[in-house]
């Protein structure tokens, strides 16, 4: 059938801004807690130690991309649920505390101590920022730092004390999924056997999501629930492994009666990340959900595919989808500024000054349209996956960078 489109509002209380307004507030940060390179004096620039590349990107830009890469994926949890978004805005304040004490750790004792090049290199690394490349902070502008540190940490600090505040009964997104999965429970669908069928898949990309929403609706809905994630399994009914949980929620499609399992009773709601989106027979469901949408339509595909298989007795299967906006073309455009300009300079060397809000009129080599033909061609897919379930093989016809997403350039970085 028709997939379903779902738009929801995050705040039942319209209090915290919606996903426009936040893309738009954090598309203005610094991050510059992923910047140290902005901070070289410049009597240090030109160190060796500073030098380095990986690939194409020298570290200027590489840490320029990781903070586009890190703004997306604010987003990103945000659009999977908001206690999602708000766990990401903690950890990130944690961080820029961490770094903010450290820097004024190292002015006090800069006070008393004379630090030199050739002291143990314990001390110089217990004074040092980095991963890849270490920074001495000696080397760097920290009053400046500290600066733009104490105003990203206020920044941060705001969005994550409004998201707290979206309890699981304010959460607007959460209300309508328990609405949708209340209806499916109370107006069953018939298979061709005259069997009802309750069953439900829930998928999401992240476990904190996965696990919160196992928390919210498991009490709440009259039947069975179970969880599965990567690490973790949970159920309210039966054994709480991986196996068990699959078995008990899908029983004929994985023959549970061959494992002389004494159970008589049905998981009817399974909230999954993507762990089960390939390799499963659950086509005793004739629902997918997805609760966040993953931008690479193939994922989606796979998910769907955990239901609509051969020998299924469903009549229909259908897929519901959670957009986090009305305006696509908006939400797509957030990842092809970023995933484009990445591509750009892994594969031509080219790089842009504003990753984020550039437009990229002026890409005129093959690879770059190369690059942004593919970005184009996967965006209508997930287009179409408003209106209708795409096949596979719909997908690999005339792309060229068929898997292309953020995975290898994260690696690069």
């Amino acid at each position: 059938s028709k997939p379903k489109s779902i738009y929801y509002s995050i705040d039942k209380q319209n209090e915290f801004p919606s996903f426009i307004q936040i893309e738009k507030e954090i598309s203005d940060y610094q991050l510059s807690l992923f910047n140290p390179s902005k901070y070289l004096l410049n009597e240090y620039r030109d160190l060796p130690q500073y030098q380095s590349k990986v690939k194409n990107f020298t570290q200027e830009n590489r840490e320029h991309y990781l903070i586009g890469m890190i703004k997306v994926n604010f987003l990103k949890r945000l659009e999977s649920s908001v206690v999602s978004f708000a766990d990401t805005m903690k950890r990130t304040v944690i961080k820029i505390d961490s770094l903010i004490e450290k820097i004024q750790q190292f002015e006090d004792i800069e006070n008393i101590f004379v630090f030199d090049d050739d002291d143990d290199d314990e001390i110089n690394d217990a004074f040092a920022v980095g991963k890849t490349i270490k920074y001495q902070l000696e080397h760097l502008d920290r009053k400046k730092w500290l600066l733009d540190l104490e105003s990203d940490k206020a920044q941060l600090t705001k969005l994550r004390d409004m998201a707290q505040l979206v309890s699981p009964q304010r959460d607007g997104k959460l209300a309508e999924l328990h609405q949708l999965i209340t209806q499916k429970i109370n107006a069953p669908t018939i298979d061709k056997q005259n069997n009802q069928i309750r069953k439900v898949i829930v998928f999401t990309a992240f476990s904190d999501t996965a696990h919160y929403l196992y928390g919210a609706l498991k009490g709440n809905l009259g039947v069975h629930c179970g969880l599965v994630t990567g690490s973790h399994s949970d159920s309210t009914l039966g054994i709480k492994n991986f196996d068990d949980v699959l078995i008990n929620f899908s029983p004929l499609s994985k023959k549970r009666k061959d494992f002389k399992n004494t159970i008589t009773e049905e998981i009817e709601v399974l909230i999954a990340t993507d762990c089960i989106s390939e390799g499963q027979n659950l086509q005793d469901c004739d629902w997918v959900i997805n609760y966040d949408i993953h931008w690479n339509p193939v994922r989606l595909i796979q998910r769907f595919g955990r239901v609509d298989r051969i020998n299924s007795q469903n009549k229909e299967v259908s897929m519901i989808n959670f957009w986090a906006t009305a305006e696509l073309d908006q939400y797509l455009n957030l990842k092809n500024r970023v995933e484009a300009r990445m591509a750009l300079v892994d594969i031509s060397a080219t790089a842009s000054d504003n990753l984020l809000t550039d437009d990229d009129a002026n890409a005129v080599s093959w690879a770059q349209q190369d690059i942004k033909d593919e970005l184009t061609y996967r965006d209508e897919q997930l287009k179409r996956m408003k209106n209708e379930v795409l096949d596979l093989e719909d997908l690999n016809e005339g792309t060229t960078l068929a898997d292309f997403n953020f995975d290898d350039f994260r690696a690069d970085l």
